[in-house]
């Protein structure tokens, strides 16, 4: 059975000032950088005059060595390379990033006003929603707040965050950002924020969902919901080392329900009184779990888990389970091999609980009971009269 559990995350936005970086396609660039890691693995002499020289085979053949001079430098005020003075020194570690990609995507930081949207949850590995271009009220609006006109409220300004203070790579030394919310649904990298942040009110929220599938050694992660204007219906990254099976007995435990489990067969030991007769059926059974919590993630909302499969708890139960179903298959005349062939086919479901099957015309008195016989008893019985009794 997979366990899905549940819990909606509010969202959380501000509006700040400083500097994002987004991927643009620079050839130019790409193209220097990926020359200039060739040639320091080789250990190589690697100066910014050799993109343009022939002897070294540089991407800007042709052009004059000072075209390979600014544009090294481009690429150090972009954090891709290192430089002393015009000999490239190393790769940065996004340098090393877009030298092995591909895809000539180059981050180029961007100044200016910025809407953040973010969420804290210990299921999310890294806070950040969405970013996207921000705007300042207009001067007069902040001029009528600071002199009280018109009922402009003040704004207010906080310090920035810390879970997005967190993620400023001013050096580009970590891999760039996957936004769950992003309008494009590009990364970006944040390089650097002002301290002071204006914190807006946000209606939006989102459900985060942890899926466990049968046999599973992860949790599956998915967010579903809406951030400004953008839906979010998208995977995370699977969360580790949480198994189906450990999940599984933490949320037995909070019922007092551990022990009900047979890890040997896999299945729920429960007495047959009280179940439904759909679980009667199927050995199926769905059990709900009021906010059920596990270790470092915190409370769920309420939730029920299908398709639970269940056995008897006692042999007493197997064979009351049985009756009820040998009863059940009584829905048309039970010739005497027609009942039989039932019993044998109904014991495979109890391996190892010795249930027994009574004669025919016994089961038959007992399924008459003292009321007004059933219809199941006549399908009982009547094949047994016709044959004179003999079951």
């Amino acid at each position: 059975m997979n366990i899905v559990l549940r819990r909606t995350v509010n969202v959380q936005w501000a509006l700040v000032q400083g500097k994002v970086a987004f991927a643009e396609r620079r050839v130019a660039e790409h193209a220097v950088v990926a020359w200039a890691a060739e040639r320091l693995r080789d250990g190589l002499e690697t100066r910014a005059e050799q993109l343009c020289e022939p002897a070294t085979q540089g991407p800007l053949l042709g052009l004059p060595p000072v075209v390979g001079r600014r544009l090294a430098r481009v690429c150090g005020e972009l954090g891709l390379l290192h430089l002393d003075k015009e000999r490239i020194v190393r790769l940065t570690p996004e340098g090393e990033r877009v030298a092995a990609s591909d895809e000539p995507r180059v981050f180029v930081p961007q100044s200016g006003a910025w809407w953040v949207f973010w969420a804290e949850d210990p299921l999310i590995s890294q806070p950040l929603l969405r970013v996207e271009p921000g705007k300042e009220p207009p001067a007069h609006k902040e001029r009528q707040a600071r002199n009280g006109e018109r009922g402009e409220a003040r704004r207010q300004f906080h310090d920035l965050p810390d879970p997005i203070a967190a993620l400023c790579d001013e050096r580009g030394e970590r891999p760039p950002l996957e936004l769950p919310a992003a309008r494009d649904g590009r990364p970006v990298r944040i390089v650097a924020l002002e301290r002071k942040v204006e914190l807006l009110r946000s209606e939006d929220r989102f459900t985060v969902e942890l899926r466990f599938e049968p046999d599973a050694t992860e949790g599956l992660l998915r967010l579903r919901g809406r951030v400004a204007d953008s839906s979010i219906d998208g995977t995370l990254p699977p969360l580790q080392g949480r198994e189906h099976a450990h999940v599984w007995r933490t949320l037995l435990g909070s019922k007092g329900a551990e022990d009900w489990w047979n890890p040997r067969s896999g299945k729920l030991q429960v007495p047959f009184k009280g179940l439904r007769d759909e679980a009667r059926e199927s050995f199926r059974l769905q059990m709900s779990f009021r906010t059920p919590e596990l270790d470092r993630l915190g409370r769920f909302d309420d939730t029920v888990v299908d398709g639970i499969p269940i056995e008897p708890a006692t042999p007493g139960d197997a064979q009351r389970w049985f009756e009820w179903l040998l009863e059940r298959r009584a829905d048309r005349t039970q010739w005497p091999d027609v009942f039989t062939s039932n019993a044998v086919e109904l014991m495979q479901l109890f391996p190892g609980l010795n249930v027994r099957a009574q004669a025919q015309s016994d089961f038959a008195r007992g399924v008459r009971g003292a009321e007004r016989p059933r219809a199941a008893y006549w399908h009982l019985q009547a094949p047994l009269d016709l044959d004179g009794g003999v079951s």
